[in-house]
């Protein structure tokens, strides 16, 4: 619709509050308003239960209007008013009004915009007051060359309480009702309309605050028009007005499907992500194999690098934890390329270290490794070579704390770039395809930033070819877009915690974590091991660095303080790293206390709680 199918001849205001401040009051009389007043000012509050406007349009012309605006008070007011705008052409003569029950004293004041029309009211105020006004507006009617027409705006948009009800009638001067033709807008607050004889009757919704209702009408064209009481020009009209108003009519129709489409798609967006779910993400029951039996628990599930195992395990689509760097720097010392020690005393430092901070120990390369190409040690995937080059530029004399290590790694960024490599190596070598689906997952993702764009692309279509104030609809319309974006925006922030939601893992990745879960069963489960316990130390220690890969380092560690005898406890190559494991005065705890000799370390039998097998890196 057009700005111009908005013109109107006036418009309403709310009633005005009562001013109780006077700005001659001293500060203590403020300061008592304010503590004693103003809880009562502010619940104030008034409603407009109906409007009724009677219009006729006089052989001439000249339009006559009566209205009665009924209030509900609650709470006390100075007057209600009606301010009518006059545009060029247009004038306003014969104003009279009143209130029910003589509630008010009525005057009217000329204003820039027009009149305004004042109705005084009493001390206190009554609870339901009805406003009368009547006024005859000249040049109201506009007869062009072929037809006359007649636009009012029955309810302004100034009105900040919402109307209940509006009815209305307009009296047309003709004799059948079949020479009129008319136009509500907004149309969807129109209730019903009828045409009787020569009155044209409606009733309206309700109307929202800040919005305004109007017709439009066209009628034959009045014989000898008076420029003094209507508006006379020579143009054509009435093909025009009746293409604008059937455009305005098929946007509303129009808008009216796009209402339901929307509403649909909303379902849909709802929907769509337990449709995938149900298609991508829900595990299909698959046979797997029972349990393993015990002598089969003695034996790693399959024969993967401990950092792939936690890629799979623990991490993200192939991304390991901190876990898997830790299982990796252990794996190398089961492996030989690294050595784990003890403290010497001339390598103690002087500074005094709190008992809360882990206890120090030695990181000491292999003689051949130090001095070899790392580059060159082509039984070593590249991430694990990574891990060695890293120790040994660290190093000096093949050898490096593990707090002058975890210092120097805390210092900068440097390390930070490095894991975030290593991560992608590692994701390399995980192949996560073979045992997880992402299709879900990717689908959601793909569906989320499409209906977020598009939500986006939409609304500002609909709000520039449907304005809210011409076509209410748009406002819902809007709303469930704006609702819809939302949810867009959300699954596109938040994809990743719906990873595992929308994807599923393949029968052979479900059977790789069965497997994996088993042996975390079997390892932490103390009865089980002092039953079916691993046969020898290096078993036990090939089964450490696993243990850490799944996060489990701790357990498995006072584990083996309490199946494990001593004298294979002394073996282990992790005996400098678990001091902190055992803190309760047995298994590794006592050995090292008894078999650190001050000469060996004494206050040096390192841990790994401050870096490696305590679920994560000091250093990160």
């Amino acid at each position: 619709m057009e700005t111009r199918l908005r013109l109107s001849n006036g418009s309403f205001e709310p009633a005005r509050e009562l001013d109780i401040v006077s700005t001659a009051f001293k500060a203590v009389i403020l300061l008592l308003f304010v503590l004693f007043l103003v809880p009562s000012v502010s619940a104030r509050d008034y409603m407009l239960e109906e409007v009724t406007t009677n219009i006729t349009i006089g052989p001439s012309g000249v339009v006559h209007v009566e209205e009665a605006i009924s209030y509900v008070f609650d709470g006390d007011y100075i007057h209600v008013y009606r301010i009518l705008n006059t545009s060029t052409g247009e004038s306003i003569q014969n104003i009279g009004g009143y209130c029910s029950d003589d509630a008010c004293k009525f005057r009217v004041e000329p204003v820039p915009e027009g009149y305004k029309l004042i109705g005084e009211l009493p001390h206190p105020t009554p609870e339901k007051v009805t406003f009368f006004i009547s006024y005859d507006h000249y040049g109201a009617v506009k007869v062009h060359s072929d037809v006359s027409e007649f636009h009012y705006k029955f309810w302004g948009e100034e009105w900040e309480k919402p109307l209940e009800s509006l009815k209305g009638s307009v009296t047309f001067p003709v004799e059948r009702g079949s020479e009129i033709r008319y136009w509500t807008h907004p149309a969807v607050y129109t209730q019903d309309t009828n045409v009787e004889k020569n009155v044209l009757n409606f009733t309206t919704k309700k109307i929202p605050s800040y919005h305004w209702y109007e017709m439009r009408a066209v009628f034959p064209r009045i014989v000898s028009p008076n420029p003094s009481f209507v508006q006379v020009d020579d143009a054509q009209e009435l093909e025009e007005i009746l293409a604008i108003e059937n455009e305005c009519q098929q946007k509303g129709l129009s808008l009216e499907s796009l209402y339901r489409m929307t509403r649909y798609f909303f379902l849909f967006v709802l929907i769509f992500p337990f449709l995938i779910y149900f298609i991508y993400g829900k595990e299909p029951k698959i046979d797997l194999e029972d349990k393993y039996e015990r002598e089969l628990q003695r034996e790693l599930p399959a024969d993967s690098k401990p950092a792939v195992v936690n890629a799979i395990m623990k991490g993200r689509m192939g991304i390991p934890t901190m876990d898997g760097f830790t299982a990796t720097v252990m794996d190398l010392a089961n492996r030989g390329y690294i050595s784990l020690r003890n403290l010497k005393p001339e390598e103690i430092g002087s500074t005094r270290v709190p008992k809360s901070e882990p206890r120090d120990f030695m990181i000491e390369l292999n003689n051949k490794i130090y001095y070899k190409t790392i580059g060159n040690l082509s039984e070593l995937e590249d991430f694990e070579k990574d891990v060695l080059s890293l120790l040994k530029d660290h190093a000096s004399e093949r050898k490096v704390s593990w707090r002058k290590l975890k210092k120097e790694l805390e210092s900068g960024t440097d390390f930070y770039q490095f894991i975030t490599a290593w991560n992608k190596k590692v994701e390399t070598h995980t192949e996560i395809d073979r045992f997880f689906q992402s299709t879900g997952n990717t689908c959601v993702n793909w569906f989320a930033h499409g209906i977020l764009i598009a939500s986006i692309i939409y609304y500002i279509v609909i709000s520039g070819y449907f304005p809210s104030d011409e076509f209410p609809l748009a406002s819902k319309v809007n709303v469930l877009t704006i609702l819809i974006g939302i949810f867009g925006f959300v699954m596109t922030k938040c994809s990743g915690m719906f990873l595992m939601t929308f994807g599923r893992w393949t029968p052979e990745g479900s059977l790789y974590r069965k497997r994996w879960d088993d042996f975390k069963e079997y390892l932490t489960d103390l009865s089980v091991l002092k039953e079916c316990s691993p046969e020898s130390i290096k078993v036990w220690d090939s089964y450490l660095v696993y243990a850490a890969s799944l996060g489990i380092a701790k357990q498995v560690l006072q584990n083996m303080s309490l199946t494990v005898p001593f004298e294979q406890l002394k073996e282990s190559r992790f005996r400098p790293i678990s001091y902190n494991y055992n803190q309760f005065g047995h298994g590794f705890g006592n050995a090292y206390s008894s078999s650190c000799p001050a000469g060996d370390g004494d206050g040096g039998c390192g841990d790994i709680g401050g870096g490696f097998g305590g679920g994560g890196g000091g250093a990160e």
